[in-house]
Order: C-alpha cells, then sequence, then structure tokens
C-alpha cells in the first residue's frame, strides 16, 4: 500500500522536492510583489472551470436546516481578480478537486495549484512571469538533484507559438488535427518535441464559444480579440500541458454575455443550478477598472517534468506521496 511506501522512506526524495519547490515559489512571489490569499475551498458554482461536469458536489445546509448545493473548489480563480482590486498582485496555492472518473496517468481528482493574478501586465507580461517563476522552481530542482539536464529549461527561452502555427507544424508532420480541435496530450508532446525539447507556451487559441466535439474550450472569462482568446497554455516535454493562463474580460457585461454564450451556462442549467450564483462575480466586474491576468500552474505536472528527465515516462502519481484518483482511494 501506497502509505507503507511513505513509511519506508520511499517517497522521501519526492516529499523533500516539492518541499523545496514549494518554497522556492513562495521567495518568487514575494521578491515579485505577490500577497499570499486564501480563498474558500467550498464554494458556489463559481469554484468551477470551464467544464462544469467535473465538479465535486458537497451537501452544506442554510440556516433553516436544508439542504444547498456547494462545491470542493477548482480553481479560485474569480476571487483573485477581486482581490486584485485592493492589493492588485495576488496568488494562492491549494487543492483542486476534479471528479476524474477514469484510471489515468495523467489526471488526479485532487492536486496542487499554484494560481497567481495582476493588474499591471497583460498576455506577454504573464508569460514573462510564468516562464520566471518556472525556471526558479527548475533552478531549486537542479540545486537539490544535481540534475544537470534540467540546464537547457533554466537558460534557454521557452518556446512561444501561436495555435494556428501549431496545427500548421503538426500536419505537416503528419498528424491528423485540423484548425479548431483541441490539443491532445500526443500533440501536446509531439510540438515540444519539435520546438527543441523545450518547455512551449502556445498562445491565441480560438474563441469559439461552443466548439464542435473534441474542439477547444475555453474558460468564458477570458478576454476575446476577434476570432482568438487572449491566452496561453504552456506545455512541458514529456508531460504535456501544466499552466492555462489568460487575460480576463474586465467589462462585466461582456463577460456576462460570453457566459450566457458558453457550455458552462448550458451545464448549470441542465444540472439544476441557478446561474444567477455568477453574479456576485459580475458585480466584482462593474467595481473594477479594465481587466486583469493570470494563470493556474498544475504543481504535480511541474514536479513530473522534473521526474521525467530522471526515469521514463512517470505517472502523475509518482509526483505525489498519496495520490487521489479512481485507483488511489485509500488511505
Amino acid at each position: 500500500m501506497r502509505h507503507l511506501s511513505v513509511v519506508n522512506g520511499e517517497f522521501a526524495n519526492t516529499t523533500l522536492l516539492r518541499s523545496k519547490l514549494l518554497e522556492s515559489a513562495r521567495k518568487w512571489f514575494g521578491d515579485n510583489l505577490f500577497l499570499e490569499i486564501s480563498v474558500p475551498h467550498i464554494t458556489g458554482a463559481t469554484g468551477s472551470c470551464e467544464w462544469f461536469p467535473n465538479a465535486i458536489p458537497v451537501e452544506m445546509y442554510d440556516p433553516a436546516g436544508g439542504e444547498h448545493a456547494m462545491f470542493l473548489r477548482q480553481t479560485g480563480q474569480l476571487y483573485l481578480e477581486a482581490f486584485t482590486l485592493a492589493h492588485n498582485r495576488v496568488y494562492t496555492i491549494g487543492p483542486s478537486f476534479r471528479q476524474e472518473r477514469k484510471v489515468s496517468n495523467r489526471h488526479l481528482c485532487e492536486f496542487l495549484l499554484i494560481e497567481f493574478e495582476g493588474r499591471d501586465f497583460e498576455l506577454v507580461g504573464l508569460m514573462d512571469l510564468i516562464e520566471s517563476l518556472l525556471k526558479t522552481m527548475y533552478q531549486t530542482a537542479r540545486e537539490l538533484t544535481g540534475n544537470k539536464l534540467l540546464g537547457r529549461y533554466i537558460e534557454m527561452p521557452f518556446n512561444r507559438i501561436k495555435y494556428a502555427e501549431v496545427i500548421e507544424k503538426l500536419q505537416q508532420h503528419g498528424m491528423d488535427i485540423e484548425f479548431g480541435d483541441d490539443l491532445g496530450n500526443d500533440e501536446e508532446l509531439a510540438i515540444c518535441e519539435l520546438l527543441g525539447s523545450l518547455p512551449t507556451l502556445v498562445t491565441h487559441y480560438p474563441a469559439d464559444p461552443k466548439p464542435k466535439k473534441g474542439g477547444v474550450i475555453k474558460f468564458f472569462s477570458m478576454r476575446r480579440d476577434g476570432d482568438e482568446t487572449l491566452c496561453c497554455d504552456l506545455l512541458l516535454p514529456h508531460v504535456g500541458e501544466s499552466v492555462g493562463a489568460a487575460v480576463r474580460e474586465g467589462a462585466a457585461d461582456k463577460c456576462k454575455q460570453q457566459f450566457e454564450e458558453s457550455y458552462m451556462y448550458d451545464h448549470l442549467r441542465d444540472s439544476g443550478v441557478d446561474p444567477a450564483q455568477f453574479n456576485w462575480y459580475f458585480e466584482v466586474l462593474q467595481h473594477g477598472q479594465g481587466q486583469s491576468s493570470g494563470c493556474g500552474i498544475g504543481f504535480e505536472r511541474v514536479v513530473q517534468s522534473i521526474l521525467a528527465l530522471e526515469q521514463p515516462e512517470p505517472s502523475i502519481k509518482a509526483a505525489v506521496e498519496l495520490p487521489r484518483s479512481p485507483d488511489y482511494l485509500v488511505p
């Protein structure tokens, strides 16, 4: 059992690596004027990401003793956006919960999410900050493990490429993919390899609010520029997508319109959840000026990308001592 492996010290190096990476991340945030914020772990639907069916429900009770549907948070993003109005640069580190129904080597039902948000940078500045933070964590890992292969991730610039260019490159190399399709793990790994086996920021995904099955779906609050979304995903070699980031739509009316056009809105209605749960967020936007920008970093995938330089194709479950997934529900 996994708990006995922990007791026997088989994951001692993993625990040390995780601890030192988080320590260096918090130092980076302090050096870059980010304030740590605690956000709720039990939320309304506003704690969900773009795919509401993955939300894990929690029964709560109102003052009269009636049942009230809440959810374990997937993201603290909307709360962080509110805090930026008072503090500008903010971040939070905490668990994200998603209802994964199948056993996978890429997904966990609970994982650690590093999120930051600010109002004094847009897409280019956001990518600069993501790259700086990841390189800081990789430098910490190199000092701890002595793995010289991490030097390329630290010393060379991350690739930056638009989604449309990614599709074109993949097609040129014989992959069966069309513009509008979402990138699967095979495509994510392939583009990293084609671009020198380096971390790769893919930007400007399509802005279609309701793409065909298998198409790109982006969170409704992302700012759109014509047919493109002002967003990026960071793909890591041997791992794939590890960071999702975007400029937020700061205009309340526009954001609400995008919400009502989204699959999330349909999912809420189909699940009997009142979309008015998002009204507090639109009220926050009405009190703001302009937009914020921010991201969510899957911590275990960063750890996995480090382990992948030392062992062939490690599962994400190697990146955490007690993984939460359908095949690891105890202890």
